[in-house]
């Protein structure tokens, strides 16, 4: 660094308001004291000749003069004082060498590279608690992905394997998709003496609750006495609310929970000619070879909710097997899906327009264009539930 480098780094320290009183007294005092001096020394004519020569140089030095001054008064103070803000914005949150000094009263330009280092260390302070408060959050959300994964597995093993439906229905396919890994969703079946029953159900919540819901639900259904509701799946309803209300302790209103499950219950008999529906807060679907939908709708109140009254009475429903039928049960995360050009419901109604033009395709086939229809109308939507739907075809006797 130069011996002028070293000067002006020296005068940038020196206060705004030194350096003005400075110019100031050079240009007020010491100009009169030596024009006194130069007056007492000077015939009248050498005297015009200095102050002429004076006033000329003035003029022509003005303009870099006052450059000059303005640097070394302001300019260059600021100049360092932005290139300090450009080191922070790079990234670099502490530029400064040292700590400045304490800034003199009336010197705002010292004041302010002052504030600008404390300013750097507080932010650089903030953005390292950030950093391990982030890597925190980090690995905490790793050890919640990896739970509810794992939750993912345990909620699997729950349910009936996929290959088992095979030998209950003819041709099938099933549509299970939970919004969050985990969900309320899920489905069940057991064969009996009689026949077969097979349900989808919808828990109350979706996510980790909503998965809690279907593990109490599917032990329960376990647990019930199946001899005792044969064919007969009103009465499997309507005794899974009871159990429910058991489970849970949903008594009355001032019970601490309010959950249960909407479900959809077919019971094919052994000598089949019918299928037996009940529904709490579900339909069954029907499809026939002329390309017709039909809704069997199931009773308004859900199973186990406060609002289910423990002796609540449940509908069989008996529709008559027919050649070409395709029977259908589903949660209402596919029906309640916002999408569309309006962001409106898929809606139930379009459901069984698409459930009619696809009833001619295969099962697989017929799964992949639900899929499709529910992805494209979702658009970039978010998800709002889970979505099961269950088709099949009864075989004959």
């Amino acid at each position: 660094m130069s011996k002028t480098t070293r000067f002006l780094d020296a005068l940038a320290e020196v206060s705004v308001q030194t350096k003005m009183k400075i110019i100031l007294f050079l240009g007020l005092v010491m100009f009169p004291l030596v024009v006194l001096v130069l007056n007492d020394s000077l015939e009248r004519r050498g005297l015009n000749n200095f102050i002429a020569v004076w006033t000329a140089g003035s003029l022509l030095l003005f303009l870099p003069l006052t450059r000059g001054a303005l640097h070394l008064l302001v300019l260059r103070s600021v100049h360092y004082l932005n290139g300090l803000c450009e080191q922070m914005k790079a990234g670099n949150l502490r530029p400064f060498a040292t700590l400045p000094p304490e800034p003199k009263e009336g010197d705002e330009l010292q004041r302010l590279r002052h504030n600008m280092f404390w300013m750097g260390h507080v932010i650089h302070s903030r953005q390292h608690e950030l950093a391990v408060t982030m890597e925190h959050l980090k690995e905490t959300q790793n050890q919640l992905v990896s739970s509810i994964e794992y939750a993912s597995l345990i909620q699997r093993s729950f349910l009936p394997a996929r290959s088992e439906l095979a030998h209950l229905f003819g041709d099938h396919f099933l549509l299970w998709s939970q919004r969050d890994t985990v969900g309320g969703d899920s489905y069940w079946y057991k064969q009996t003496p009689q026949g077969f029953f097979a349900a989808v159900i919808d828990c109350t919540g979706h996510g980790v609750p909503g998965a809690f819901m279907t593990l109490i639900v599917h032990s329960l259904f376990e647990r019930l006495d199946i001899s005792a509701v044969d064919g007969d799946p009103a009465a499997l309803v309507g005794a899974m609310n009871n159990s429910i209300k058991n489970a849970l302790e949903q008594h009355d209103r001032k019970a601490a929970s309010d959950e249960g499950m909407d479900c959809s219950v077919c019971f094919v008999p052994a000598k089949r000619g019918v299928v037996r529906f009940a529904g709490a807060g579900s339909s069954l679907f029907v499809t026939r070879a002329d390309g017709t939908v039909q809704e069997v709708k199931g009773d308004r109140c859900g199973a186990g909710y406060v609002r289910t009254a423990r002796d609540a009475v449940f509908t069989n429903h008996d529709i008559p097997l027919e050649t070409g039928m395709r029977w259908y049960m589903a949660s209402d995360g596919f029906a309640d899906q916002i999408g569309g050009e309006k962001n409106l419901p898929f809606g139930k109604k379009r459901f069984m327009a698409l459930l009619s033009r696809t009833a001619v395709l295969d099962c697989a086939a017929q799964q992949r264009a639900l899929e499709e229809a529910f992805a494209g109308y979702r658009g970039h939507q978010p998800r709002r539930d889970d979505v099961t739907v269950l088709g099949f075809t009864v075989q004959s006797a």
